[in-house]
This record gives C-alpha cells, sequence and structure tokens, in this order.
C-alpha cells in the first residue's frame, strides 16, 4: 500500500492525508478511535473486472466482499447504498470491516467514498462513519450504534465531487464537495481493514450485513453487470460469502464465516 500521515484535528474530526499504490482504499484515524494502532485502513482492490458469461460466478479476494464493476471513464457517475450497522460477536483481537460504497477515479490514482468503521476493539464494538473526498478522509467521532440504518452516497462528475453518510436513525448526517474527477470504477460492500496500510486484519463476527437500494446512476445496480466478489485470507479460507443480488438488482448480503 502506502504511507499514511495524521495532519491533526478540525472540529469533531481527524484529517488525513494519504500517499499510496493506485488502489481504492480509505484511511481512518485509529488514534481517534483509542486503538493502541498508528492507523487502521480499510481498503480495496483495484477494479479489473466486470461480470462476463463465463467469468467465474464469485472472485475471491483477500480485501473486499461485495460488487465492483468498471464504468465508462470519465462519465458522470452517481452511487448509493443503505445497510444497518450489524451487532458483533466481539473477542479480545482487533478486528474490523468498513462496509462502504466507494468510486474509483483518475485511473486508479484516487477514490472518494462514504463508509462506517465496524470493528471490535478490546473486546467491545466500535462503529465510525467517514468520508473520502478525492483521496481526503475526514473521520467523524459522532456516535453511531448496532441497528442505526446508514445510507451512504457518492457522486463523481468531472465538474464536481459530492460524499454523503447519513443515520437514518438518529437524523446525523455528514456531507463534503470538491473539486470533479474521471470515474473509472465503482465498489458496493464490506471493505477490509489493514494495519498501517499494510496487513489485513481479521473480520468481526458480524451475523448479516445486508446491502439495499443499491443503485448507481440511478438505475439497480444489476444494470451495470458488476463483479461479485467474496472474501477469503491468504491460506484461501472463505471469511465472507457474498450473496446473489435480488430480483430487483438493488440488494444483496454478505455473511461473516469466519475471522
Amino acid at each position: 500500500m502506502g504511507h499514511f500521515v495524521a495532519l491533526g484535528r478540525r472540529g469533531d474530526s481527524m484529517v488525513l492525508a494519504r500517499f499510496r499504490m493506485p488502489v481504492l482504499a480509505v484511511t481512518i484515524g485509529a488514534a481517534a478511535l483509542a486503538l493502541p494502532l498508528s492507523l487502521a485502513v480499510p481498503a480495496q482492490a483495484a477494479a479489473g473486472r466486470n461480470a462476463r458469461p463465463g467469468a467465474p460466478s464469485v472472485i475471491n479476494s483477500q480485501v473486499i466482499a461485495g460488487y465492483q464493476a468498471k464504468v465508462a471513464l470519465g462519465s458522470a457517475t452517481s452511487l448509493a447504498a443503505r445497510f444497518k450497522v450489524p451487532r458483533l460477536s466481539c473477542t479480545a483481537a482487533y478486528r474490523a470491516i468498513a462496509p462502504e460504497a466507494a468510486v474509483n477515479v483518475n485511473n486508479n490514482r484516487s477514490d472518494s467514498s462514504a463508509f462506517v468503521f465496524v470493528g471490535c476493539q478490546r473486546g467491545r464494538a466500535v462503529y465510525a462513519p467517514a468520508l473520502v473526498l478525492n483521496g481526503n478522509l475526514v473521520y467523524y467521532t459522532t456516535r453511531v450504534g448496532a441497528g442505526d440504518v446508514i445510507k451512504l452516497s457518492v457522486k463523481v462528475t468531472t465538474r464536481g465531487t459530492t460524499v454523503q453518510v447519513t443515520d437514518v436513525t438518529t437524523g446525523f448526517t455528514k456531507t463534503r464537495t470538491g473539486p470533479g474527477a474521471r470515474p473509472g470504477a465503482f465498489f458496493v460492500g464490506d471493505a477490509a481493514v489493514t494495519l498501517n496500510g499494510l496487513t489485513p486484519i481479521g473480520v468481526p463476527g458480524f451475523g448479516t450485513l445486508t446491502f439495499t437500494g443499491c443503485l448507481v446512476d440511478g438505475r439497480a445496480l444489476a444494470r451495470s453487470h458488476p463483479a461479485r466478489y467474496q472474501r477469503v485470507n491468504s491460506r484461501g479460507l472463505l471469511q465472507i460469502a457474498t450473496g446473489a443480488l435480488s430480483p430487483g438488482g438493488t440488494a444483496f448480503a454478505t455473511h461473516y464465516r469466519h475471522s
């Protein structure tokens, strides 16, 4: 991955600069979570394949579980999804995932996304909303609870970018806007969390996490013919299984299988 450095605080957020390899990724300032880790980094693989006839029905990945697809380079791309924050079964081990909606931009050099850090810290569940705007992250310390409904949205055009995370249950919402970019791919699902951008940590016991209202440019996710990814560890052991898209093409579930 790459080098990550904390720049400082602004209000209830921590701003981080990122210098990394060309992959979809977002960063959380773990110090703000009181984690004894320098940085915890949810990361995604760069989009490389679309689902096509004859392609594997499910693709193994060590960093993502969900659906990912290319888009016409530079075309306007809006992405929306909802999910309910899962109740975690935590042990003393540090484990985490990042349910998110993300758009890869500028030939994989950067990304914009909305997500929630979902992890276990010292045996307790930790949930933290965050936004990434053209590679620059803001992490919010506002409390998010298990069972809350979260809405994620990302819109990227060559004229402007908007990212938003909303806790529909509590009414909390944050929006960031900035310069435009050239979209190239999108992802909806669970991103892995790595330490310092290097090694993926384990998956917390989250049960089943269902994404609904998944729309790309206002149309059902399935219309973009995305590839379906499941997460495995370095030994090929299944960690997160990804379910099929719903008949309407706007919903799917991810299922915990192994830490």
